[in-house]
């Protein structure tokens, strides 16, 4: 938090590359944690989704090391 306030503007703090790279990795995580349900859905080709299918649980371990991944990166 303490380099936000050593930038210039909030455009040149988001603006370098890692930054930027850690932020597309939280988005798609979030992205991919949102959808998997729809994903396990269309690829068991069922309605009801359990919560412990391993397919769906890998979905959202693969999001879960996105977000981190992304924010780890955005801090450093």
């Amino acid at each position: 938090m303490l380099t936000l306030l050593l930038e210039a503007t909030l455009i040149e703090f988001l603006s370098t590359p890692n930054k930027l790279v850690g932020i597309i990795l939280a988005m798609l995580g979030f992205a991919l944690s949102i959808l998997a349900k729809k994903i396990t859905k269309v690829a068991r080709k069922s309605e009801f989704v359990n919560s412990k299918d391993p397919l769906y649980l890998i979905l959202l371990a693969v999001a879960l090391c996105f977000i981190m991944v992304g924010m780890i990166i955005t801090i450093f």
